[in-house]
């Protein structure tokens, strides 16, 4: 700058004067681009000076904000909660064996495989009639036999195959096991998964032992898993309670008076009702006034077996808990799958329908009969169809019977032929 205003000194007092104009617009031009370089490093010089503050703030902030948020109370409550209520749906959301329940039954091995594996056992698993038909109303079959019907909430797939083995001795159903699967969704995704067994085995005494199972519940909604495991861990005490008073009290009463029918039936479909009808009251007035001769709740008055429990060392290994039978019973799965699979492919839905409402009434009359029964599914008429297919669950359960049956027939084909 020093030697600019110089030069421009010496053109303007010694040199012509349109010499000295071309020099000032000349050094004009130069010290205006001087200008503008200087400013330009000074704006950079800037930039990077901001930048540098920007970035070490940003840096003290960040290494900053995970102290702050866990000094903050809600923070790490929040956190802390999380880790609970996980490690608790963890702890106690799923079980494996999550109830067992066992009674003596001197009644009948083929009625006691005929109860298990007819629509008896579901009238006292729904407890109210109305559970029943509230459950039953919307249910459909599904492509491999099993039964889509009004969950708790959403959808609950049910699918149920029946296993048995007979005494080659004595002739009689040495064991028998129906093994029922509930799968709840929600817009696809599954809330629960529960599996039960029922069923009777014969004792090495020839006692015969019923008993009501859970093999497993797996939950993946944290609370409502919980809720649900614990109302089916109740209603399991109650169903096995019922039933026994049921099977070893009232059922099987066929050929008797009117008057048992009348209350194997009443005891069969609404066992609250029975029970308010013919005990609560009889046990209220003897309570004040004692008992009237014929009361009902006189009569056998011992300790209810789900009170004195017994020894769970004492308890023998269950038909479906033994290696050889978990392969049956999932090769039985497995066959029925592949066998509704066939029956879909081969005809329209409602074909399929007619042919299932046949087969189920047909075994309808060969349990009822408890033998083989002449002819075949072509004699079954319009309203035994109709009748059949009423009710959904009933009409799967008399298939899974009738598909047990035809694997039991063909069980010792195979095993002869061979």
């Amino acid at each position: 700058a020093v030697g600019i205003g110089a030069r421009l000194l010496y053109h303007n007092h010694c040199k012509p004067t349109n010499e000295n104009k071309m020099m000032s617009m000349a050094s004009n031009r130069l010290m205006a681009a001087t200008a503008r370089n200087a400013a330009r490093q000074l704006t950079k010089k800037a930039k990077l000076t901001s930048t540098a503050t920007r970035f070490s703030s940003t840096s003290t902030v960040a290494s900053t904000a995970p102290r702050s948020q866990f000094r903050n109370p809600n923070f790490v409550l929040g956190i802390g909660s999380g880790l609970l209520l996980a490690g608790l749906h963890s702890a106690t959301g799923s079980a494996n064996d999550f109830y067992d329940y066992r009674f003596k039954s001197p009644k009948d091995a083929d009625d006691l495989a005929s109860f298990y594996g007819g629509e008896e056992l579901m009238e006292l698993y729904c407890v109210f009639p109305i559970v029943g038909q509230i459950m039953m109303r919307s249910a459909t079959f599904d492509d491999t036999g099993g039964i889509k019907t009004q969950g708790f909430p959403g959808t609950m797939e049910v699918n149920m195959v029946f296993s048995d083995d007979v005494n080659e001795d004595t002739g009689e159903t040495d064991w028998f096991n129906k093994r029922e699967r509930f799968k709840n969704t929600l817009f696809g995704y599954t809330l629960w998964d529960m599996v039960i067994n029922f069923g009777f085995q014969t004792k090495e005494d020839g006692t015969r032992e019923c008993y009501h199972a859970g093999e497993y519940f797996h939950g993946n909604v944290p609370i409502l898993s919980q809720v649900m495991l614990l109302i089916f861990k109740i209603h399991a005490r109650w169903v096995v309670w019922s039933t026994e008073h049921h099977v070893n009290h009232y059922a099987f009463s066929s050929g008797t008076t009117d008057e048992e029918e009348e209350m194997e039936e009443e005891s069969r479909a609404n066992m609250p009702l029975f029970l308010l009808k013919n005990y609560a009251w009889s046990d209220l007035t003897a309570m004040l006034f004692g008992y009237k001769e014929g009361d009902l709740s006189r009569k056998e008055k011992q300790p209810s077996f789900l009170l004195l429990g017994g020894d769970d060392a004492e308890k023998d290994e269950l038909p479906f808990q033994k290696k050889a039978i978990q392969i049956r019973i999932s090769e039985d799965i497995e066959a029925d799958k592949q066998a509704m699979k066939a029956l879909s492919s081969k005809y329209c839905p409602e074909d399929v329908k007619k042919i299932l409402a046949r087969r189920a009434t047909f075994a309808r009359r060969r349990t009822n009969a408890k033998q083989e029964v002449t002819g075949d599914e072509d004699d079954v008429t319009e309203d035994e169809e109709a009748a059949a297919t009423s009710d959904v669950y009933v009409m799967a359960t008399e298939l899974a019977a009738d598909r047990a049956m035809r694997r039991m027939t063909r069980r010792p084909t195979r095993a002869a032929t061979n």
